[in-house]
């Protein structure tokens, strides 16, 4: 449990995003004003690892972008589609990525990354400690949420060299239910919508396909744990009493798509490659060519052994907007 000042510390430094800053925003489309994030390393644009000075090694300045890819993530990008200002309380990872970051609750799985000598803050607590600690936020009713989680709970939980194994089974339920859990209380707060991205085909990353699983003997488990825990979130929240109210994002089908259809996007580097990690494999000087930096890794779909690169984010931000404009009918 964090104490109050922990708390207090880590809300004074949470701020609106840098592009919510720049662009002078217009009367929104949309049912809302405001997007607020909650998540892991996938969703921290520079307020969580970066701003807390926890980044450290390599990734000392977070690729000049204070994110843990070379450039905006998803959310950021997806803020400025809605063209609402982001306010993001994700957080990553620590010494250059050697410890992971946020999960859905320190209590099931504790982050590894830490701050003042206790593990940063997980999804739960982002929502429950840091956003709606003292009650319902004041514009909470004109803010729409997002929630993407799962990077790191997995490897943690689940058994992936046997399938079969009971943990697997436990891991499905205990995810999906707490993703639905987390989700619902920002509605009963009075948010008009929840945002909710699935588990991302962490099985294709290099951690897994060049470390974790060389030989690709688990891939398959790997890929149908995470599957089977995608359709749990799902089904928990269409099952849910405010299901008119929670959007479901499948960034697993997108990425995957995404990746059998790469060449057609621009990204024509291998799968197997990335731009930063173990220097035998990382295509840094590849990633970091061009007339401006990261320049190169425009052509890259991974930036590291676990997070995909800021074009890659691009691209599933354009597809979260066309999700939220179908439920939304626009």
């Amino acid at each position: 449990m964090y104490t109050a000042a922990f708390c207090l510390v880590a809300l004074a430094t949470y701020a609106v995003s840098v592009s919510s800053l720049a662009l002078p925003f217009k009367r929104s489309a949309y049912p809302f004003n405001q997007l607020v994030a909650f998540g892991d390393d996938l969703s921290d644009n520079g307020n969580g690892s970066y701003a807390h000075n926890i980044s450290g090694g390599g990734a000392e300045n977070n690729y000049g972008y204070g994110t843990w890819t070379g450039g905006p993530i998803a959310v950021s990008y997806l803020a400025d589609l809605l063209e609402v200002p982001l306010v993001d309380y994700a957080f990553g990872g620590s010494d250059g990525g050697a410890n992971f970051g946020a999960t859905i609750n320190n209590t099931y799985t504790a982050a590894k990354a830490e701050y003042n000598g206790e593990p940063v803050p997980s999804v739960h607590d982002q929502i429950f400690w840091n956003y709606t600690r003292d009650g319902a936020p004041n514009n909470i009713k004109n803010a729409m949420q997002f929630i993407w989680t799962g990077q790191n709970d997995p490897n943690e939980q689940t058994d992936v060299f046997w399938e079969g194994d009971p943990v697997n089974e436990l891991f499905i339920s205990n995810i999906s239910d707490r993703i639905r859990y987390n989700a619902e209380h920002l509605i009963e707060l009075g948010a008009p919508y929840v945002l909710v991205s699935n588990i991302y085909p962490k099985h294709k990353a290099p951690v897994a396909t060049t470390y974790f699983c060389p030989d690709g003997t688990c891939l398959e488990a790997f890929s149908n744990i995470i599957e089977s825990s995608n359709k749990a979130i799902e089904k928990e929240l269409k099952n849910s009493k405010y299901a008119d109210k929670l959007i479901y994002y499948d960034v697993f089908g997108f990425m995957m798509n995404l990746m059998e259809n790469k060449d057609s996007h621009g990204l024509t580097q291998p799968l197997s490659d990335y731009c930063d990690g173990d220097p035998k494999y990382a295509k840094w000087d590849e990633c970091a060519a061009g007339s401006w930096v990261w320049e190169g890794a425009t052509k890259f779909y991974w930036m590291t052994f676990t997070q995909p690169t800021t074009t890659v984010h691009q691209m599933i931000a354009v597809d979260m907007k066309k999700t939220i404009d179908d439920f939304l009918g626009h």
